[in-house]
């Protein structure tokens, strides 16, 4: 596929859609110049998740997450059903796929080849056409690609430009750069400006302000004689630190001895978080759901 500039394009799936990614050398980045914010919407078991098209893009998409893993057998026809919303609502082609909590892909049917359902209005009769098949929305595209501006049609959808983004970014930059600084400043001051006055201070300072700094050293010293000797009873917080740091050890005795099992107890922690975010997500869309719901 080719896109509006004449780069050469690949479909690549994903857990929440399909996209057009660049060959190898070449950056979409420059050929999109609109970003729109993606839609959510709540449906209970699931929540859809619409992303608009890029301006190198000729196709919208629109990812089905199933937050508590329970896949229904007629999940192809709550996808249909989906892209006859969602036409209705916008009139852009779409293609649809469907996931689970942790961002796994989920087959409606028996093959990869019709997994992911695509759908556009016939350009005559303004009807629905909807397949199984991905390479008859890439046909579709090509022979009908949309030459206008995506802003007249997702009227409703914020997006910004890619000078937007840029000048965004750049005001992120900026701003992370005044805190490195900053830290800097502080991390001299303390370690370096701070002990330096303090050492002039104590060398040209009075007598009594040297007999302190001789009072606290000795009194450093007695305390820790005291822990060596086993007579000072740590604190706390110096209780809670050595037990975490006699388990991180404990734990890299054992990460070191079983790479494998260590890389797996990896996954399966990763797994437990984007689930744990995925069901979030969909208790927030709920409430808000429910809140727009009340009169």
């Amino acid at each position: 596929m080719r896109s509006s500039s004449g780069r050469s394009l690949e479909p690549v799936s994903c857990a929440t859609g399909i996209y057009l990614q660049p060959q190898e050398g070449e950056t979409l980045f420059m050929a999109a110049k609109l970003f729109f914010e993606s839609l959510k919407e709540y449906r209970g078991e699931y929540f859809v998740e619409y992303q608009p098209p890029v301006s190198a893009n000729q196709f919208a998409n629109l990812a089905l997450v199933f937050h508590e893993d329970q896949i229904p057998d007629n999940l192809s026809d709550i996808m249909s059903q989906e892209l006859q919303y969602w036409l209705a609502k916008y009139p852009v082609p779409i293609m649809i796929c469907a996931g689970d909590s942790t961002d796994s892909f989920v087959k409606p049917k028996e093959s990869d080849a019709d997994s992911f359902l695509v759908g556009w209005l016939d350009p005559k009769t303004k009807a629905v056409v909807s397949s199984w098949k991905l390479d008859e929305l890439t046909k579709f595209n090509e022979e009908h690609p949309f030459q206008g501006d995506w802003r007249s049609i997702y009227t409703d959808v914020p997006c910004r430009t890619q000078e937007e983004v840029r000048a965004q970014a750049n005001e992120r930059l900026q701003a992370q750069r005044r805190h490195v600084l900053a830290l800097k400043g502080f991390l001299i001051l303390w370690l370096a400006v701070i002990p330096a006055a303090w050492a002039l201070l104590q060398y040209f300072g009075p007598v009594w302000l040297g007999v302190l700094v001789v009072l606290y050293s000795l009194y450093q010293a007695f305390q820790k004689w005291r822990e060596i000797m086993g007579l000072r009873r740590p604190s706390a917080r110096e209780t809670e630190k050595a037990e975490k740091q006699r388990k991180m050890e404990h734990y890299y005795y054992h990460c070191e001895r079983n790479p494998a099992g260590f890389a797996a107890l990896k996954a399966d922690n990763l797994e437990k978080e984007i689930r744990e975010e995925t069901r979030k997500e969909a208790a927030d869309l709920a409430r808000m759901s429910k809140k727009n719901a009340e009169p």
